[in-house]
């Protein structure tokens, strides 16, 4: 529909018609919110065929889910960026012209600490072993990792999505996740906070367990007022 939009809108334009009969039509709202995640049980999987010529997804899977950034914005990544002082990363190139700073965790630190050492401020993070340029795209090998670990319907945004998600189900704020996954709408993460079947189950049970406690007040309200 929006393709058609756009012939007939162009054909406008160009005096071949003076109608754009789609412009008429209901535009259609799609479900097009994804709903995958690099689950518990993947990840191992997935490091295991991490190896050969997929070597170099070694670093980058782990820094991807440990920081929640954009492809785009990993792969520009430069040493110029990664504040050690500090233990921030300065996140440029973003979606929204926005600078912001992501915290590294452990596992992220190390990495970064090896890859940004004996180089230049200037130099880019994720280099080809090959060529010594900075990587452009790991989308054909990460399709294939997931391919021979048997993970399916997985690409590479859904580790962004993992770090959110993961974020989200230990309990932080949609303001935090926000903040750190550089959204200028909070609305944005909900996409990202989602709710597990373990945490809908806690749920429920917690609401029962406050209605127990209520219950139980009640009872020895009754029994003091009948004792005295």
């Amino acid at each position: 529909m929006a393709l058609m939009s756009r012939i007939f809108s162009l054909a406008v334009e160009l005096g071949e018609t003076d109608l754009n009969p789609c412009a008429r039509v209901r535009k259609l709202k799609l479900d097009n919110q994804r709903y995958r995640y690099l689950l518990p049980e993947e990840e191992p999987l997935l490091k295991s065929v991490m190896t050969g010529p997929r070597e170099h997804l070694l670093d980058l899977v782990p820094v991807a889910i440990g920081t929640g950034l954009r492809k785009n914005e990993q792969l520009k990544l430069k040493v110029e960026h990664v504040d050690f002082s500090r233990n921030f990363i300065v996140v440029a190139h973003t979606k929204t012209s926005k600078n912001r700073e992501v915290p590294m965790n452990s596992e992220v630190r190390e990495i970064l600490s090896r890859l940004c050492r004996f180089r230049c401020s200037s130099d880019y993070v994720f280099v080809s072993a090959k060529t010594g340029t900075r990587l452009t795209d790991i989308k054909h090998s990460f399709q294939k990792a997931c391919e021979l670990a048997g993970i399916e319907g997985l690409v590479w945004h859904d580790l962004r999505a993992t770090f959110g998600t993961r974020l989200g189900e230990a309990g932080y704020d949609a303001f935090t996740i926000a903040a750190l996954m550089g959204h200028s709408d909070v609305r944005t993460t909900q996409r990202y906070v989602r709710a597990t079947e373990l945490n809908k189950r806690a749920a429920v049970e917690a609401a029962l367990l406050g209605h127990n406690l209520a219950t139980r007040e009640r009872k020895e309200a009754v029994i003091v007022a009948v004792s005295a």
